[in-house]
């Protein structure tokens, strides 16, 4: 079965409300890259739950905003979702990214944690941010020595 229809219990996932979920799929699976794993009709035929998929275990859950389970407050205030590029490099992703209309808000960039980043922001304002390695010989340790200053 395709990693994208493969059914497992998600050890974590976020669930987002958003404005038009129409749009908010679309955005997420045609121009960004994210798998549709299913969607959960509501009562009056529109889409109430959108499960999409960026890898295995990287699950996310899209929602109206008028039936969220819970009062919304501002759109993403203090949220960035960090997903692991594995299939494609940042620059790479970067590039497919911009050919496909989508503003990269930061980067790419290489951060002290040892990793490369960009950072884009969805329809509703939430901040995305994919990730690779850069070096993955350096240990634990090292990475947090030298991105403290101790060195």
């Amino acid at each position: 079965m395709p990693h994208h229809t493969e059914f497992y219990p998600m050890p974590m996932f976020p669930t987002l409300s958003v404005l038009d979920i129409g749009v908010s799929a679309s955005w997420y699976t045609e121009q960004v890259g994210f798998s549709r794993v299913f969607a959960i009709p509501g009562t009056g035929g529109e889409v109430a739950l959108e499960h999409l998929r960026w890898n295995k275990y990287a699950d996310l859950l899209l929602v109206p905003e008028t039936s969220a389970p819970y009062p919304v407050q501002a759109k993403g205030k203090g949220i960035s979702l960090s997903f692991l590029a594995q299939t494609e490099t940042i620059d790479d992703m970067a590039a497919r990214l911009e050919a496909n209309g989508v503003e990269i808000a930061e980067g790419p960039v290489n951060r002290p944690w040892n990793t490369r980043d960009i950072v884009i922001i969805d329809p509703d304002g939430f901040r995305l941010i994919f990730f690779e390695p850069i070096d993955i010989s350096r240990t634990f340790e090292d990475v947090i020595e030298q991105s403290s200053g101790q060195r």
